[in-house]
């Protein structure tokens, strides 16, 4: 396969996800395997980011004869976000395919037929392309999660809290918590988790989990305040809330994006940090925003 003809890849992808869509696996899956092995023999760059054994993130060596970084994003506001926390020490240049896509969907798919070891693999890989692919982490937080590693999984939780930004995945941030508590026998701190994660995105799964805290303690889920809450989770070293150094830099894209007149991602931009804002300022801005 020539991985120097975007169009035929595009066509091979869109083909993959039809496959999907039609639930046979077995034949995506081979599909993606192709591919990836092209790309793993044909792709020689220096790419973005850097994953050892235990899920820590970090930026990617300095390589002989590579003069640049090579990243793969799913959004813009990414390609900031990256260069606030990794701190490039060279040009970035944004592929034109998007390969950290590929990995994550192989990942999706191990995960989906048990594969969890595979998947680790492939969601390291897309790490590798994009280490600010929210996706990507969660996903290999799952794998660690299935196969037991809980110090790992527990990694890779905070690795995605400080890229979780809207009130889905910060429900989904304290839902990780959870489980990790209460497979730590610490089933107070779990459910102090799950019912936060409520206040942000009420979900099945939250509520299933809090049911089962009662039953195994007998105890009817406690009324309690966000701020023992949040008391608990000082104690016990949990984020109170998203990060405003994300939020901040998300906000700062969708400025830029304004000056540019690229109004689309400046709405994504904005949206995002409504979400999880709620600020008035910015309700009027999105109004403003549907109408250009």
């Amino acid at each position: 396969m020539n991985i120097n003809n975007p169009e035929e890849l595009k066509k091979y992808f869109e083909e993959f996800k039809e496959l999907v869509k039609n639930e046979e696996a077995d034949k995506a899956m081979h599909m993606l395997e192709e591919l990836l092995k092209s790309i793993e023999e044909q792709v020689k760059v220096r790419r973005a980011g850097s994953i050892d054994a235990r899920g820590n993130i970090s930026i990617s060596e300095p390589q002989d004869n590579c003069e640049h970084i090579y990243m793969s994003l799913n959004h813009v506001m990414e390609y900031y976000i990256y260069a606030f926390y990794f701190k490039p020490d060279c040009d970035v240049v944004l592929s034109e395919l998007p390969y950290g896509e590929y990995y994550r969907s192989y990942g999706d798919l191990c995960v989906k037929s048990g594969r969890y070891k595979a998947g680790i693999e492939a969601y390291s890989n897309a790490i590798c392309w994009n280490p600010v692919d929210l996706d990507a982490i969660l996903g290999l937080a799952e794998c660690y999660k299935y196969l037991n590693m809980l110090k790992r999984y527990m990694i890779a939780t905070k690795e995605a809290y400080r890229l979780c930004c809207t009130r889905a995945t910060m429900a989904r941030y304290y839902r990780n918590m959870g489980f990790y508590y209460l497979s730590a026998y610490k089933p107070e701190v779990a459910r102090a988790c799950y019912i936060y994660s409520n206040i942000y995105y009420k979900t099945d799964n939250a509520d299933a989990e809090l049911s089962y805290i009662e039953q195994a303690l007998n105890q009817e889920t406690p009324k309690l305040s966000v701020k023992e809450m949040q008391k608990m989770f000082d104690d016990e070293g949990i984020e109170p809330g998203p990060s405003s150094d994300t939020i901040g830099v998300i906000y700062r894209v969708g400025q830029i994006m304004m000056e540019s007149q690229d109004y689309r991602l400046a709405k994504d931009c904005f949206s995002i940090v409504y979400d999880i804002t709620q600020e008035e300022q910015l309700e009027k801005l999105l109004e403003e925003l549907e109408n250009v």
